[in-house]
């Protein structure tokens, strides 16, 4: 635990949650800001029972005479992840009989197999774009997160990084369920976000070639030939609603995605097709009380037979001063990989003074493995349950 603890204690010593200055105070209008954010997570029940992640940003922008700003902003990210279970995707044991591993499915990255056994931090690039934004809306260029993220909407979450749904980081490495419209990860796209117009924003992205380094990497030596599907032309598009109503003070959010992508996969021409992802998510608001739910379907782009990949997970809050009551539960399935997961946790959080923010609660999952021969048994359910805490830090 040195390490982690050491580098919360440096972010502790950083001054207030923002940090930005002009770098020239009259002529060229350039800005610029720096931001950090760290967790550290302690779920004593788990495999990993300690994970850390700790992310550092720089951006600079410049607004001309009629309001058009154009900058760039760059990232990167030092984390302690499940061995098994690195940005989401992984193999899950048991594997098929007689050992070795079976490919993945093409947009959850979940396959069966031998797992990871071990693990050390991972240091790489969060971010590196860079963009123009007027009254026409918002262009990217670069290494960034897919519309689909971006425009993401979903009920609140009782942990930012240790999340129910959509972990980044996942004690246990048994969490299945994403409901983020996210085929790509970080890679080089274009992206254009039009403005909002009565509440309402529209978003496209093209990108050339999937980023799954880390993917690749952990996979290439556990799957026959050290050979990954890759997902080429990605198209994404959605959009995203945020509405206030005057009269009872009432806030809407929602979102709506769809991302297209081909898959290349040499051993198996034939395995894999075109995926397709359809995605779903919407919240509410009012006072002290917040509830939301999300939902995503994919086929996971198997040409032939049935691979489709399912989640969904619903959440509510209730705010008490600084203190926020926070339920969730997520459910999941992928059929490529005869997977399937149901998890729930509940618990609190607070945010003492600005930029921290203290949650912890108590976490039940319930992950089934399928039988992948039809000889073969079906795997016990695995259930894990027990405290998961998390502490963060945002600069």
């Amino acid at each position: 635990m040195t390490r982690p603890v050491l580098i919360f204690l440096a972010l502790a010593g950083f001054a207030p949650a923002s940090l930005a200055q002009d770098i020239w105070d009259d002529p060229g209008g350039w800005e610029t800001e720096w931001e950090a954010d760290g967790a550290l997570i302690a779920a004593p029940f788990a495999g990993e029972p300690v994970q850390f992640a700790v992310t550092a940003g720089f951006s600079a922008n410049y607004v001309f005479d009629n309001g058009t700003g154009i900058g760039f902003s760059a990232g990167a990210e030092f984390l302690r992840d499940h061995p098994a279970r690195p940005d989401f995707s992984g193999l899950l044991p048991p594997g098929p009989p007689g050992g070795g591993a079976e490919p993945p499915s093409a947009f959850s990255r979940l396959g069966r197999g031998p797992a990871a056994e071990g693990s050390s931090p991972r240091f790489g690039l969060d971010h590196a774009y860079i963009y123009i934004e007027g009254g026409y809306g918002e262009l990217r260029l670069g290494s960034d997160d897919g519309i689909g993220v971006r425009f993401f909407e979903g009920g609140p979450a009782l942990f930012s990084a240790a999340g129910l749904v959509n972990p980044d980081l996942d004690p246990t490495g048994r969490l299945i369920a994403r409901t983020q419209n996210d085929p790509t990860g970080p890679a080089s796209k274009l992206s254009y976000a039009s403005p909002r117009i009565l509440g309402l924003r529209a978003g496209a992205s093209y990108t050339p070639e999937a980023s799954l380094e880390s993917f690749e990497d952990d996979l290439e030596d556990a799957l026959p030939g050290g050979i990954v599907p890759e997902l080429e032309n990605v198209v994404e598009l959605a959009l995203n609603l945020s509405r206030r109503l005057p009269q009872s003070g009432l806030r809407l959010r929602a979102a709506l995605g769809w991302s297209r992508a081909d898959v290349g996969y040499a051993l198996q021409p034939g395995l894999y097709g075109a995926v397709e992802t359809w995605s779903a998510g919407a919240s509410v608001e009012q006072g002290p009380w917040r509830a939301g739910a999300s939902w995503l379907s994919s086929d996971n782009g198997i040409a032939a037979g049935s691979g489709d990949y399912t989640a969904w997970s619903v959440s509510a809050a209730r705010s008490i001063g600084r203190l926020d009551l926070i339920a969730e539960y997520a459910e999941a399935s992928d059929d490529f990989a005869r997977l399937d997961s149901r998890a729930w946790q509940a618990g609190l959080a607070v945010t003492p003074e600005e930029g921290w923010r203290l949650a912890a609660g108590w976490r039940d999952e319930r992950l089934t493995t399928g039988a992948l021969a039809p000889s073969a048994s079906p795997a016990p359910r695995d259930s894990r349950r027990g405290i998961v805490v998390e502490i963060t830090r945002s600069l």
